[in-house]
């Protein structure tokens, strides 16, 4: 299995309207937010002491966490599926 399988990166949209790519094991606190416009956004605190304000809700942002761990487990999935047939071929 490649590296690259193992690696999932969300895609998020800051106060500028800039994309973002982060770890989704690395956001560490969600905080709901409102600015001075009434505008809703998202204050997440990454483990690396980072803060980065999105316009994704938290619901977003946990269903693209959710999608991102799904995404990985089907390639363990796949992968161990590989490995077991490996296996069979060559007890046959």
């Amino acid at each position: 299995m490649s590296q690259n399988n193992m690696i999932s990166f969300i895609t998020l949209t800051d106060l500028n309207g800039e994309a973002l790519e982060v770890n989704p094991s690395g956001i560490l606190i969600m905080q709901r937010k409102t600015s001075h416009d009434f505008v809703p956004y998202t204050k997440l605190t990454l483990s690396f002491n980072v803060r980065v304000d999105v316009i994704q809700t938290p619901e977003q942002i946990a269903q693209l966490q959710m999608d991102a761990v799904a995404k990985v487990m089907e390639s363990v999935m796949t992968s161990t599926y590989g490995i077991f047939e490996e296996l069979e071929d060559q007890q046959s």
